[in-house]
């Protein structure tokens, strides 16, 4: 095409406007190739983006929303960090849980303001009494763990439950394991059986 548009130039000077044509034809077809490269390059960008991977469903099943969904001022939610209802684990497992609107203190604290400690309550239902303390689970109990308190301030911890379908749900409590019933939806994992 290059010849042809040099040597219609060179016409030109023998002639003025013959032989316009072929020009006029070679840059139409320049023209009209770069349109089709364009969107053929458009075309190809459009299903490299369709082809690409969706990282947070990959990294995590719990939508990006759900990990930094906003809080409305003074609503206090207690809540799970890295396990959501539906999940398989196996034993020991990592819990870690939050709190909003409320801060965290160790029950040598004593009464302050505004504050408390977590607690989980394993395969059991909200207490019906809602001035008594959340009682304690006999030590050692490995087959029927129910309460765990974590009186020091702990906002993460392991939990070692035999194999099967647990409820898990977080109640927030003052020093005196009075629950403020400020407490997370309750959720269900599924422990698998330790490896042989």
């Amino acid at each position: 095409m290059a010849i042809i548009f040099k040597q219609s130039i060179s016409k030109k000077t023998q002639a003025p406007g013959v032989n316009r044509l072929p020009a006029f034809l070679a840059l139409s077809l320049l023209l009209s190739a770069a349109l089709i490269c364009g969107h053929a390059l458009a075309a190809t960008k459009e299903k490299d983006a369709d082809k690409r991977v969706d990282t947070d469903s990959i990294i995590s099943t719990i939508s990006a929303s759900e990990r930094t969904r906003p809080f409305p001022v003074g609503e206090k939610v207690a809540y799970f960090v890295n396990i959501k209802d539906g999940d398989q684990v196996r034993s020991p497992f990592r819990v870690a849980f939050a709190v909003t609107g409320m801060g965290v203190a160790p029950v040598a604290a004593g009464a302050i303001h505004d504050t408390g400690h977590h607690h989980i309550l394993i395969d059991m239902p909200m207490p019906a009494d809602i001035k008594a303390p959340i009682p304690f689970d006999k030590s050692n109990e490995y087959q029927h763990q129910h309460y765990k308190h974590f009186g020091n301030g702990e906002t993460e911890t392991l939990l070692d439950l035999p194999a099967g379908k647990h409820t898990l749900r977080l109640l927030f409590a003052d020093h005196n394991h009075v629950p403020y019933y400020i407490s997370s939806k309750e959720i269900n994992v599924v422990v698998l059986d330790k490896p042989h």
